[in-house]
């Protein structure tokens, strides 16, 4: 999940609103540490999955009912070139191995009962 900002600015697509105020960088302070957003409610730490920041953590506004308030702070320093490489290419690989994971139990499912239906008409 991202925060909508690539770190430089720049918007990207996201299941999570853009939220670009508020930044600081994750060598704040504790008095510069975001605790609460505009709206007023706690902000909560949320993980990017974008490609530009995989796997960065960053505090923003937990959202009411699908809204959200721009309220955002990254919480981890800036991914070197070559995680932000390495990353999305092994992201895409679990999730395959995820999805061939989940085909394969369901299809050990139907088999099982096809097995059990012919069990019950053979006896």
């Amino acid at each position: 999940m991202d925060n909508g900002d690539d770190g430089n600015g720049a918007a990207t697509h996201s299941r999570w609103s853009p939220r670009s105020t508020n930044r600081h960088t994750a060598s704040s302070t504790d008095s510069d540490i975001l605790r609460i957003c505009t709206c007023g409610r706690e902000v909560v730490v949320q993980t990017s999955w974008m490609s530009n920041n995989p796997g960065r953590r960053f505090r923003g506004c937990p959202g009411i009912e699908g809204k959200y308030c721009r309220t955002f702070q990254w919480v981890d320093p800036p991914m070197c070139r070559r995680s932000k490489e390495l990353i999305p290419g092994l992201l895409i690989h679990l999730n395959q191995l995820e999805t061939a994971v989940k085909r394969a139990k369901q299809l050990v499912e139907v088999q099982s009962k096809q097995h059990r239906s012919l069990t019950v008409q053979f006896w």
